[in-house]
C-alpha cells in the first residue's frame, strides 16, 4: 500500500506539472484497480472571471465521451431489448424525407458506431442553423447530414465521425419515443445509480449548481464565457443534446459507468441491462479497418496512441475535444478517467495532445506492475 500512494504521489505531481505549464488549469483524474478507486485533483476549477481551486466534485463538460457514455450505452439497451440491431439500417427507423442523399438509406448502425460508414466526419453546421426555430433546426440538421456525400465507400477505411453519432442519437430517439436526456437518465439509474446525480445532460437545467461546474471557452461564436452549456456549437444549435456531446459530468460518475460495463464483461455482476454477451459483441467488434470497437475507440498500434504504450491493444477508451478521455483495460479491469477543461479560456491550447499518453504511461506503470 505504501508503494501505491508513492507512485500515486508521482502522478499527482505530473498532474501539478500539467497546470504549471498551462496543459489545463486543472484537472481530476479518478482510477479503479483491483478493489479501489482513487481520486486526485490539482489546480483550478476556473481561471476566469476569477480564480477557483479545483475539488473531486468538479463537474466538467465531457464532450465526445458522451459517444461512449450516452449514446452507445442507449444504442446497447434497444439491441438487449430487440428493438434494434447491429445490422438495422437507417432507413428502417429515420423519416423518408430526411434522406436527401438515398446513399444513406443502407447505413447500418455497426457501420456508424465503428466510424466505417462514409460519412465526413465534421460540418460546422450551425453557422447557417443559428437563427432558425428549435424545432426546424433539428430536422434541418439530421436533413443536412443525409445530404452530404460519401467520403470514402463504407467499410474501406475509417474515418472518426461527429455526423454518424448524431445520427445515431436521433435513432435512439425515434424507437424510444423520448428526448436522449431523459433515456441517458433511465439507463443510469438502471446501471449506475450512484452516477444518477452527476452525469447529466443540460447540468443547469437538472439542478447542478453552476459553481461545481468548470467553465469551458470564451466562445468566438456565441460571444460568451460557457459555463454549464455545452461547449459543442452543432450540439448546442439543435438544443444541447445530441449523440456527439452534450453530457456533463465528474471523474466518480464515469467511473462508475466503465465499472459497470466492466464488471458485466467479466460477468461478475449484471447491472440492469449490461450482461457479459452484449457488452463483449460491442467491446470484441473488429472491423476489417480501423482499430474502433462498437462505440469505444482502441489503440492504434501504428501511431503514437492517447493510451501510451503500455495499454495493452484490446484496451478500449475515448477522447473528448474538452480535455476530455479514458481509457481501460478491460482483462485486468484497469480504469482510468482524466477530466479537464483545457479549453478554457481558448481551444487554441493544444498541449493535451501530448500530455495525455504520458499520464496514461504514468498510470499503467503505477497501476500494473510495470514500473
Amino acid at each position: 500500500m505504501a508503494k501505491t500512494f508513492a507512485k500515486l504521489a508521482r502522478l499527482f505531481q505530473l498532474l501539478r506539472e500539467g497546470v504549471e505549464t498551462g496543459v489545463f488549469p486543472g484537472a481530476v483524474a479518478g482510477i479503479h484497480y483491483g478493489d479501489r478507486d482513487y481520486f486526485l485533483a490539482v489546480g483550478y476549477r476556473a481561471l476566469y472571471p476569477s480564480k477557483e481551486f479545483n475539488k473531486e466534485d468538479t463537474v466538467y463538460d465531457l464532450a465526445s465521451l458522451t459517444k461512449p457514455l450516452a449514446t452507445t450505452l442507449a444504442i446497447m439497451k434497444l439491441v438487449y431489448e430487440g428493438r434494434l440491431s447491429l445490422s438495422t439500417q437507417l432507413a428502417q427507423i429515420l423519416p423518408e424525407e430526411w434522406f436527401e442523399n438515398p446513399f444513406w438509406r443502407r447505413t447500418s448502425l455497426a457501420a456508424l458506431l465503428s466510424h466505417s460508414s462514409g460519412l465526413p466526419d465534421y460540418r460546422p453546421y450551425f453557422r447557417k442553423l443559428s437563427s432558425t426555430r428549435p424545432y426546424t433546426k433539428r430536422n434541418s440538421f439530421f436533413r443536412t447530414i443525409l445530404s452530404e456525400k460519401p467520403s470514402y465507400q463504407p467499410g474501406e477505411k475509417y474515418l472518426y465521425s461527429d455526423l454518424g453519432f448524431f445520427l445515431l442519437g436521433a435513432v435512439v430517439e425515434r424507437i424510444s419515443r423520448k428526448n436522449l436526456a431523459e433515456i441517458v437518465r433511465e439507463i443510469y439509474t438502471e446501471i449506475a445509480p450512484e452516477a444518477v446525480s452527476e452525469l447529466t445532460y443540460l447540468p443547469l437545467e437538472a439542478g447542478l449548481a453552476p459553481e461545481k461546474i468548470a467553465p469551458t471557452e470564451r466562445c468566438p461564436f456565441r460571444k460568451r464565457l460557457l459555463r454549464g452549456e455545452v461547449h459543442d456549437e452543432n450540439t448546442w444549435v439543435i438544443g444541447g443534446v445530441s449523440g456527439t456531446a452534450g453530457l456533463f459530468g465528474t471523474a466518480r460518475a464515469v467511473l462508475a459507468v466503465l465499472k459497470g460495463l466492466t464488471s458485466a464483461y467479466h460477468e461478475e455482476e449484471e447491472r440492469g441491462f449490461l450482461n457479459r454477451d452484449l457488452v463483449r459483441t460491442f467491446w470484441d467488434f473488429r472491423s476489417r479497418r480501423g482499430t474502433w470497437a462498437l462505440g469505444f475507440d482502441r489503440p492504434d498500434p501504428g501511431v503514437t496512441s492517447s493510451a501510451g504504450p503500455f495499454f495493452p491493444r484490446q484496451a478500449l477508451g475515448h477522447l473528448g475535444y474538452t480535455g476530455t478521455s479514458f481509457w481501460l483495460d478491460p482483462d485486468s479491469s484497469l480504469i482510468a478517467v482524466l477530466l479537464t477543461n483545457r479549453v478554457h479560456p481558448t481551444r487554441k491550447n493544444q498541449k493535451i495532445k501530448t500530455f495525455r499518453p504520458r499520464f496514461y504511461t504514468e498510470v499503467a506503470l503505477t497501476f500494473s506492475g510495470l514500473g
